[in-house]
């Protein structure tokens, strides 16, 4: 639950720190005292949109924290997302500066308003003063429904279900409604992939031809060049001495001296290596030569396959080195439009299969929701004769939709309908609920669906606006019945709901010279009575106005 908020240069706001605890609060005051205000701020903590209007004139940010009881859901959430967890409690801060620019904290640790928006509704659910306008939108019967029956696992499931057999059906129906353009496509595709086939071209093919290309168009001067390099190391036929021989008899001509001096022996040493190293010259240079091939035929040939490569290469508009890499991937984009008979008849197959699949798990889906609107029907009603309303029915109508209807939400038109009177027809409840009836029908709604949420807060803002008198008391009743069980918040202008409060604030307006203020504060019992009393006559309040507040605190205990 809120434990404690945290208000510093809101709006009106310069600085308000605020306490909650188990049970029912209110929050009270004139018309335009502010409480919009403290629901503004808790707003920007639980991840709301933030704007520089927030930030108090004069000031250069404003700052909002809220502190919570962690809930079992919550802490799944911090450890899913890797936010510490560690405390005894959670702490959501929202920072907004005089630019409009915003910072988001929880547990300490830089967070986004989408995260700071997901995590509070593990810990608080906010009902508006609007709720039953959106009871009338086409989506709300349906979202109400399945948020009290509790069903998310088979909700998911249908989900699931929808979506894999919508992407499966739209799969085969591109493939099964092959246009002329598609044809066409295909009928080019398959003439440059066969050109290509024809080709044979290797991966690395036009690499190792070049090479050979070079090596067999110079083999003449490469030959030459070759052979005279081993006859200057080698030397020839005519007994011509080569460089190896040189070296051989300039080492046995200093081998004859017979002096151990140091550069006599440094000058041996080096002769030795290169004598050795010419051998080894010698020795691959002759290897080489027996490589160098002057093949005319050779050379012909891969001249005329260079050229069928690079000819291919400009007539697909490629560099002949992606020519190989480019039929490659025509390859797979024929593949993909080739798509075998008994491929398309395993898609149908599978197609058929995932509608199977949506049908069966939308039909266990309506089964829930039959149970869940039966129950929601019966506990909503309960609540009726409270609220004024004995003779109206409430009804839950689940209608089934046919194929082309069907949606990821499954297969039921959802609707409340109610029946004001007696012998006549139940009808949609924007039609036949009057605006009286319509916002307490909600409130009910709003009351019932309160009890099986998981969170441990819930706010209120004026879901009782159109009621009054015994009305009132009676609704004031069931949210301090309701706030037996969880932390209950509500913002209202009825005394009767303000009287059955564990906790009371007041929100007041102080304007100075220069500036104005919002206060906020807890009121204490005899506070309390002043303020039901200002709640119930207005301007003049005499000393049987207060009598009267004092009876209604007490018949409240």
């Amino acid at each position: 639950m809120l434990l404690h908020l945290s208000i510093r240069q809101f709006a009106l706001v310069e600085k308000l720190d605020l306490e909650f605890r188990h049970g029912m609060a209110v929050i009270t005051g004139e018309t335009g005292a502010g409480k919009s205000i403290l629901l503004g701020a808790l707003g920007l903590a639980l991840g709301n949109r933030a704007d520089a209007g927030a930030v108090r004139q004069g000031a250069d940010k404003s700052e909002i924290s809220a502190t919570f009881t962690p809930s079992e859901r919550a802490m799944h959430w911090l450890q899913e997302r890797d936010y510490p967890d560690d405390e005894d409690v959670i702490v959501l801060r929202r920072v907004v500066t005089s630019e409009g620019r915003s910072r988001g904290y929880i547990n300490g640790r830089p967070s986004s308003a989408s995260d700071l928006k997901s995590l509070s509704a593990c810990l608080i659910e906010v009902h508006s003063q609007h709720a039953h306008h959106r009871l009338l939108e086409k989506d709300a019967p349906r979202s109400t429904l399945d948020a009290y029956g509790g069903y998310s696992d088979q909700l998911a499931t249908v989900s699931q279900d929808w979506k894999a057999w919508q992407q499966a059906s739209k799969r085969l129906k591109k493939l099964s409604e092959e246009s002329s353009e598609l044809r066409a496509q295909r009928q080019l595709l398959s003439y440059q992939v066969e050109e290509l086939r024809q080709l044979e071209l290797g991966e690395t093919e036009l690499e190792l031809l070049e090479q050979e290309h070079k090596r067999l168009a110079n083999a003449e001067s490469m030959l030459l060049s070759g052979q005279q390099a081993m006859s200057a190391c080698c030397g020839d036929d005519q007994s011509e001495q080569g460089a190896v021989q040189m070296s051989w008899h300039t080492l046995q001509q200093l081998d004859a001296i017979d002096d151990q001096h140091p550069q006599l022996n440094e000058a041996r040493e080096l002769l030795q290596q290169a004598h050795i190293l010419l051998d080894e010259a010698g020795r691959s240079l002759s290897h080489y030569l027996e490589q160098v091939d002057i093949n005319p035929h050779r050379l012909q040939q891969v001249d005329q396959r260079l050229s069928d490569i690079f000819t291919m290469a400009r007539k697909h508009q490629k560099d002949p080195r992606r020519l190989y890499d480019h039929w490659q991937e025509q390859e797979q984009a024929l593949s993909e439009l080739c798509l075998s008979d008994e491929d398309l008849e395993q898609l149908q197959q599978a197609v058929a299969e995932l509608e199977q699949a949506f049908l069966t798990s939308s039909r266990q889906l309506t089964e829930m929701r039959q149970q869940a609107a039966a129950t929601l029907d019966q506990q909503v009603r309960t609540h009726f004769e409270t609220m004024g309303l004995g003779k109206v029915r409430f009804i839950t109508d689940l209608q089934p939709l046919d194929m082309s209807q069907a949606s990821q939400h499954g297969m039921d038109n959802i609707q409340f309908l109610v029946q004001t009177n007696p012998g006549m027809p139940a009808g949609p409840l924007g039609k036949v609920a009057s605006g009286g009836e319509l916002s307490r029908i909600s409130l009910a709604i709003q009351v019932v669906t309160a009890a099986t949420t998981e969170v441990d807060s819930m706010i209120f803002d004026e879901v009782d606006v159109g009621i009054g008198g015994g009305t009132a008391e009676r609704v004031g009743r069931l949210m301090r019945t309701l706030g037996g069980h969880r932390q209950v918040m509500c913002v209202t202008h009825q005394p009767q709901v303000a009287a059955q409060a564990h906790q009371h604030f007041q929100v007041s307006k102080i304007s100075g010279d220069e500036q104005t203020h919002t206060r906020i504060r807890e009121l204490t019992e005899e506070q309390r009575t002043e303020e039901l009393a200002r709640m119930l006559g207005g301007v003049d309040i005499t000393q049987q106005t207060l009598a009267h507040a004092r009876e209604m605190l007490v018949l409240a205990r």
